[in-house]
């Protein structure tokens, strides 16, 4: 993870913002497959690079265990250490935070910022020509706390890296920028000064080293929020949901979210997706799986009410109107022609059945909604294994509708876990489940047995029966 980690952040585009699309590739979205020739980078990367990078620097802390290396890879992260010691020195930031409080729009990458990214990618590709054919076997040993020390400072960078997209990718006045306090999702570098190296590629075209080169921005996508929110607080995942929903990424007349805002004046530089018709595949339509991390990220951060409301407007398949999305809303599609697309009969349509990133998001959702985000767990004090159900169910999920049933709250629910465990929540609160556990438990065993804990944990014992599913047959929990 280390070396996935070290990178990624040496491939940061020239004002630290995205991670370079240098592999041929702009990330899932291979519509945009134009993007990598514009020097394209991308912020989803960088937001899964800020999530990574924290986890390793965790795991650095709690273990506090010494880190064998390569000495190629140790070497660029020796080059990546002082390069940006020659950037602390000349940082060029003060320019964007002016820029931003006069609504001045900045495109230029500053020179040490540039000088910075020079640096870092002739040390890259050293590393990569090195490491070509094979490692030379050499390593080198890093104490952890060295290691969690230059990570905190790469972790401060791209956030620094971060702000400044939120800066850059701001627009003044039009909403299908950054202009509502979104983060973008894509980048494109012009190269707007150069020097003849005197060679050629295998096409017989001159090959240039870059001197200046501005940042180009591009309208919204949904990506780069939904990204975003992964690596955000719960009250930040609430600002970028209210501003996601107001911005143009939202389809008010399906209560749904676009892919992207409007692609209107793109170049066709940027691929295929600037000749679709809008509405249409990953040009302005509903992208359902892309639209699902959207959903998944509301509950896992708990957004219950903003979660549920998304739910049962029709954002999502269980909820859809079948007569308008064409098929079983059992059935997973690719995308939905959204009301951007020109012909209404389309609209809200779903096309290109798959069973692939929606069915897994879904599940996701599912696993948070019917058992919580931990179920096991090691206690921190005993070291021992522990269950813990903690649901994300409102109450118009529970069966007994019937005026009886409520009299004697016998509010249920059910569902099997791991294909076998039938689990039923006996629900005598009356009120939606949000984030709260059971009181107690009645654990019944394949022999008729039932074994009954009081509290909301499930003990060591049980808890690894649970796991082996075998000699559970029933699980009933009390609220």
């Amino acid at each position: 993870l280390l070396l996935l980690a070290s990178l990624k952040f040496a491939s940061r585009d020239a004002f630290g913002m995205g991670i370079e699309y240098e592999a041929g590739r702009p990330g899932w979205n291979d519509a945009l497959n134009g993007l990598v020739g514009m020097v394209g980078s991308g912020m989803p990367e960088t937001y899964e690079l800020d999530y990574m990078l924290r986890y390793i620097k965790s795991v650095l802390d709690k273990y506090n265990r010494p880190v064998i290396l390569p000495v190629e890879l140790s070497e660029l992260i020796n080059q990546i250490t002082m390069a940006l010691d020659v950037l602390a020195e000349n940082e060029g930031d003060g320019v964007l935070n002016e820029a931003v409080s006069e609504q001045v729009n900045i495109t230029l990458v500053p020179s040490a910022l540039f000088d910075y990214w020079d640096t870092v990618a002739t040390a890259r590709e050293y590393y990569r020509e090195q490491t070509r054919v094979i490692f030379s076997g050499m390593t080198k040993e890093w104490p952890a706390a060295e290691i969690s020390v230059i990570l905190s400072r790469w972790i401060s960078e791209v956030e620094r890296g971060i702000e400044r997209a939120m800066i850059i990718g701001y627009h003044v006045g039009d909403n299908s920028t950054g202009s509502s306090g979104l983060t973008p999702t894509y980048f494109s570098y012009n190269i707007t000064k150069w020097e003849r190296t005197g060679n050629r590629n295998e096409e017989g075209h001159a090959l240039v080293l870059p001197l200046e080169m501005e940042v180009k921005r591009t309208p919204l996508f949904l990506e780069g929020p939904a990204r975003m929110m992964k690596t955000a607080t719960k009250e930040k995942v609430r600002k970028i949901y209210n501003n996601v929903k107001e911005s143009d990424l939202r389809d008010e007349e399906l209560k749904m979210y676009k892919i992207s805002a409007s692609l209107k004046g793109q170049s066709y530089d940027m691929g295929r997706v600037t000749v679709f018709p809008a509405g249409w595949l990953e040009n302005e339509s509903i992208w359902v799986h892309l639209s699902y991390k959207f959903y998944l990220e509301l509950i896992r951060k708990g957004l219950y009410k903003e979660f549920y409301e998304e739910l049962t407007s029709g954002g999502m398949f269980p909820f859809m109107n079948p007569s308008v999305y064409g098929r079983s809303p059992m059935e997973c599609t690719s995308f939905i022609a959204s009301s951007a697309f020109t012909d209404p009969s389309k609209q809200g349509r779903g096309y290109l059945p798959r069973l692939s990133g929606t069915t897994a998001e879904f599940l996701s959702m599912w696993a948070l909604m019917m058992i919580g985000p931990e179920p096991f767990y090691v206690n921190q004090t005993t070291n021992m294994l522990h269950m813990q159900l903690v649901p994300a169910v409102p109450l118009w999920f529970f069966q007994g509708d019937d005026t009886s049933a409520k009299i004697k709250k016998t509010l249920t629910i059910s569902f099997n876990l791991f294909s076998s465990i039938n689990v039923t929540y006996h629900n005598s609160l009356g009120t939606d489940l949000f984030g709260i556990s059971p009181n107690r438990y009645e654990v019944g065993l394949r022999d008729g047995s039932i074994l009954r804990i009081n509290g909301s944990v499930l003990p060591t014992d049980i808890a690894v029966s649970i796991r082996q599913v075998v000699l559970i047959n029933t699980i009933d929990a009390y609220f």
